[in-house]
């Protein structure tokens, strides 16, 4: 059986400001034309007095931290049929190391995160996630970045693509790495990624310990994207971003009902702005397509769409919301993929200067092609946080979720309430 390298084109999240390629403040070019920090938002605002210190190691700053909390859950396998309640216990040890050089950077973060079930111990999961990053700063309008990661994870059963129930989350591999580029030309900014990822889930199993076969989603990536900046003014810049893609899987039939393996581009034009003392973000609409090896499936196009603004009514008070649609890899029996329209709205509000409160509201629909199924997802959460000095935050959430599954091939449906408290110790 012959393994292919899974080469996805995609327009990159950096290039569209989510944390890619998003230009470091350090780097500003050109009088500023890219820098979006006129506005600050709520969780995003330095607070020295509640920031960690951090422990000093040569020339980098090391920040360990662990979060404890307790979280109730009344639906633990996020079934419709004889929901389960348990109580989980989260131990989330982490640490990040940030070089403090005047040019370049090298960073390094890893983190543990734990669930300990009550009842259910069998649900109980440790995942391991590490990685780099760096930036070389070539000249001052230049600069190369990259980075590494690799996490042995657990996928959340609420989240799982088989309509199935499982007796506990299946575990996965991924492993990642990028490498690209940010260059200045006065008004006019080039940036570009490469991005190789590579996905290998182990099998699930039922209540009756029947397994539930899993190979058939694992796959590599690569993905490749450049977008081109030009700044109108030092608070509003348009851009084009463009890609194409290239998803093979380890299996082919007839070990699988369906090739996945496609082919596609994408296009997006929109601008990023930075406007007064009101509005910042990103808003990008365009075109994508999707065509896939299997004759039987066909190919998938229509809008595509990456968006995120934040708008500041008040110094105080940040409300943020963010749209996308694209087409994304499918785990369910018989589909080829399906288009992920989602959308999210939240607003932060910093009642005391320590204390920060929020509500959260994600909306998600999913079209899968290749099987008659339709998946909704609704979820509300309100959330709190109290500063209560450099090296402890308490912090709780509680939230409720729901999904409906429409179609011949339905998949799971289910309501979750859940509620967390917790507490962050730092240095």
């Amino acid at each position: 059986m012959k393994k292919k390298v899974e080469l996805s084109l995609a327009v990159l999240a950096a290039t569209l400001g989510w944390g890619i390629v998003d230009p470091p403040p350090a780097m500003a070019q050109d009088g500023d034309n890219f820098s979006r920090d006129r506005n600050v938002s709520v969780r995003g605002r330095a607070r020295p007095e509640y920031d960690s210190v951090g422990i000093r190691v040569g020339s980098f700053m090391a920040h360990p931290e662990l979060t404890i909390a307790g979280e109730y859950n009344d639906n633990v396998f996020a079934t419709d049929v004889d929901p389960e309640e348990d109580f989980i216990t989260h131990v989330t040890p982490s640490l990040s190391v940030e070089s403090q050089w005047s040019n370049h950077a090298l960073n390094f973060r890893l983190e543990a995160p734990s669930r300990f079930y009550s009842e259910f111990d069998d649900n109980d999961t440790t995942d391991i996630i590490g990685g780099l990053d760096a930036r070389l700063d070539v000249y001052r309008d230049f600069y190369l970045f990259g980075g590494a990661e690799y996490g042995s994870m657990t996928e959340p059963l609420s989240s799982s693509p088989t309509a199935l129930p499982l007796r506990e989350p299946i575990e996965y591999a991924r492993s990642s790495g990028n490498l690209g580029f940010v260059k200045a030309f006065n008004r006019l900014r080039v940036s570009g990624e490469a991005r190789y990822a590579q996905f290998d889930f182990e099998d699930g199993f039922l209540f009756n310990n029947a397994p539930v076969d899993q190979d058939d989603r694992d796959r590599s990536v690569l993905e490749l994207g450049l977008r081109a900046d030009y700044a109108i003014s030092p608070m509003t810049a348009l851009f084009l971003a463009v890609g194409a893609n290239q998803r093979d899987y380890d299996l082919d039939p007839p070990d699988v009902v369906v090739n996945r393996d496609s082919e596609g581009h994408e296009v997006l034009v929109g601008a990023d702005f930075d406007i007064s003392r009101l509005v910042r973000g990103q808003i990008g609409v365009g075109y994508l397509s999707q065509s896939y090896d299997d004759p039987s499936v066909g190919e998938t196009n229509g809008l595509a769409v990456r968006s995120q603004v934040e708008w500041f009514p008040d110094e105080l008070v940040t409300v943020t919301f963010a749209a996308s649609r694209e087409v994304a890899d499918a785990g369910a029996f018989g589909a080829s993929s399906y288009i992920a329209n989602n959308a999210s709205f939240s607003i932060d509000y910093e009642w005391r200067r320590n204390i920060i409160f929020g509500v959260r509201s994600d909306y998600s629909f999913d079209d899968y092609s290749g099987i008659d199924r339709e998946d909704t997802r609704w979820g509300a959460v309100f959330t709190g946080d109290y500063l209560m000095n450099r090296g402890a935050a308490l912090f709780f959430e509680v939230g409720h979720y729901e999904q409906s599954s429409d179609g011949l091939q339905f998949g799971r449906e289910y309501d979750i309430n859940r509620a967390v408290l917790g507490i962050k110790l730092r240095r």
